[in-house]
């Protein structure tokens, strides 16, 4: 859409709500953030202009591929004297911000050259869109309204979070190099036994971890967390925990100052090798990355120690993206010892635009074998298939008569984090759900994602629907208990792995595909392997007592992932293995 050198395009910050500025006439509002169709529809027919969202340009998976291209643009400039990258290791934080420059610089091929650009309030997207067209930047909410909205956007957030994710974002935010934090921690003395090394610093990275450790009831395992949101209350009895608090020390200056150094070298060589880079030089996406280098080194640092004091004789990590656990997986590799990874979703879409570091790599089913070298290029000679044997659901016969224990269970997801507007998806659904939830007969429940909480959900409900509808819907936080698997009759979710374990016990699993996201191609992949049922929008959930009714839906399928075999995995940890061997074990 081609505008006008007289028409306005406002670029609207996620947090901010168009019918805000009735006063104002726009031939375009592009949204920052992302909503479901009827929001863009009803806002169009408020404001008499078209609605759409900055993630209506991505181009599928095709744009996995564009954004590794640009990451492998900065290998080899910032490496300290361990051989670590650390464009390699920090450039994974800020993948969203890269891809979102990809569907600007779509965006501005609309949009005349020299057209002013307009936007609700501060953002780099619209300081990116501002250097590609060459005209000017106009705000238009005032200083004051600005510092009134961000005031409540961070009330807003605190009141979503229980106690400990409070406790953990402040930690995170206040102490990154976990200075106050090693102060009250005690460095557990060094032990002669060897162990495997399961680095985490998530709940549900442990829990995978763990679960290929219980397979190996007669080898030690460390699980070493890096936060407290890492921590997990029941371990089997080979898997020591630690945290990595006690193994932080004052990073060396010399080394901060080297590493700046050539950052600020590698920044000037993006930017002049690709328009992304340009405009990400330009908005101060670049820069922000610099920021995060004391806190990687401490990190590097504090896994150092561990290698150094402990017996590590193999390293297993279940999240090789996030910095914290992807760093011990190098210097595992570095020290030449055995290092394995896996994901503790069903799919990790990031295995399409990072560096693999891993001797193999663990896919849990051919499913999840099938993306990574059909979508991610990864060889298929550094794959071994193998599930731990606790995370495989049993078959379950499902009693397709509704009683008054049965559930129809929506999994909730991090949406925010995708940069959806978690209100407006709550805004839309809700309602829908209730009335499904009437019509098949069925309890509705939400198990809700474990970056959520309990009391955040309530207000949720309680903003979009009356009292009574509100407290007749159950929560669920926390590991899925068994009366879960037990009453539920039918589930419903986005694109969650979730969907995996639903079919595998033969619950109809509904997936609410207009929520996913293409770039990942997650749901397209469980459609490929026949895993649950894809909702093109939100009117087809009409359908769905229809099909629970149906018998045929509730027939357990055939998709349950290969379980490791215990030996393999001990070969596998013990380095004693070539990559085609294992490949095909």
């Amino acid at each position: 859409m081609s505008q006008s050198g007289d028409g306005k395009v406002l670029l609207l910050h996620p947090d901010d709500d168009p019918l805000s500025f009735p006063e104002l006439k726009w031939s375009l509002i592009v949204d920052l953030g992302r909503a479901p169709e009827s929001t863009y529809q009803s806002w169009g027919r408020h404001l008499a202009c078209p609605v759409m969202s900055l993630f209506d340009l991505t181009e599928g998976t095709d744009d996995l591929h564009r954004t590794r291209e640009l990451l492998e643009c900065g290998m080899g400039e910032a490496v300290d004297e361990f051989g670590i990258d650390w464009w390699d290791v920090l450039a994974q934080s800020i993948v969203p911000q890269i891809q979102q420059l990809i569907l600007l610089r779509r965006l501005a091929t609309t949009i005349d050259t020299g057209a002013d650009v307009y936007s609700t309030r501060p953002h780099y997207l619209a300081s990116a869109l501002q250097n590609l067209l060459g005209g000017k930047l106009i705000t238009v909410q005032s200083a004051s309204q600005r510092m009134f909205h961000a005031v409540r956007h961070y009330a807003d957030a605190l009141q979503q979070l229980e106690f400990a994710q409070l406790t953990q974002v402040i930690q995170d935010k206040f102490d990154p190099q976990h200075k106050i934090r090693r102060l009250t921690a005690d460095r557990p003395k060094s032990s002669a036994r060897p162990f495997v090394l399961l680095p985490s610093a998530y709940v549900n990275v442990s829990r995978t971890a763990v679960a290929y450790a219980a397979m190996l009831p007669d080898v030690e395992f460390l699980l070493l967390t890096a936060r407290n949101n890492g921590r997990l209350g029941i371990r089997p009895a080979n898997v020591r925990h630690t945290s990595l608090d006690g193994y932080f020390s004052s990073v060396n200056d010399g080394d901060a100052r080297m590493l700046r150094q050539a950052y600020r070298r590698l920044r000037l060589r993006l930017a002049s090798c690709a328009a992304e880079f340009e405009i990400a030089q330009a908005s101060g996406v670049l820069a922000a990355l610099e920021s995060w280098l004391m806190w990687g080194l401490a990190v590097r640092d504090a896994w150092n120690v561990v290698f150094d004091s402990e017996k590590i004789t193999a390293c297993l990590c279940a999240d090789d993206s996030n910095p914290y656990s992807r760093l011990p997986l190098i210097i595992a590799k570095s020290r030449g010892i055995p290092a394995l990874a896996c994901h503790h979703g069903a799919l990790d879409n990031r295995m399409a635009i990072k560096k693999q570091h891993a001797d193999l790599y663990l896919a849990k089913s051919e499913m999840e074998r099938d993306y990574l070298v059909r979508l991610c290029c990864v060889a298929k000679e550094r794959i071994v298939i193998g599930a731990p044997a606790c995370l495989q659901p049993p078959v379950e016969s499902r009693n397709p008569t509704p009683s008054s224990a049965d559930w129809i269970v929506f999994f909730t997801e991090p949406y925010h984090s995708s940069g959806w507007r978690t209100g407006e998806i709550y805004r839309e659904l809700l309602p829908k759900l209730l009335v499904l939830a009437r019509d098949s007969g069925l309890e509705l429940v939400f198990k809700l994602h474990p970056f959520e909480s309990a009391a955040g959900h309530r207000r949720t409900l309680r903003r979009y629907l009356d009292s009574p509808a509100a407290q007749q819907i159950r929560i669920i936080t926390g590991p899925t208990p068994p009366e879960l698997w037990q009453n539920t009759i039918c589930a419903l979710t986005a694109q969650s792995s979730v969907a995996l374990e639903c079919s595998a016990r033969g619950i109809p699993i509904f997936l609410c595909g207009w929520l996913s996201d293409p770039c990942a191609g997650y749901v397209q992949q469980f459609e490929r392997f026949g895993i649950g049922q894809v909702l093109r929008s939100p009117q087809e959930l009409d359908q769905v007592p229809h099909w629970i009714a149906s018998s045929s839906q509730l027939a357990p399928q055939n998709n349950s992932s290969k379980t490791m075999d215990p030996e393999t995995l001990h070969q596998l940890l013990s380095g004693a293995y070539s990559c085609p061997a294992a490949a095909s074990a």
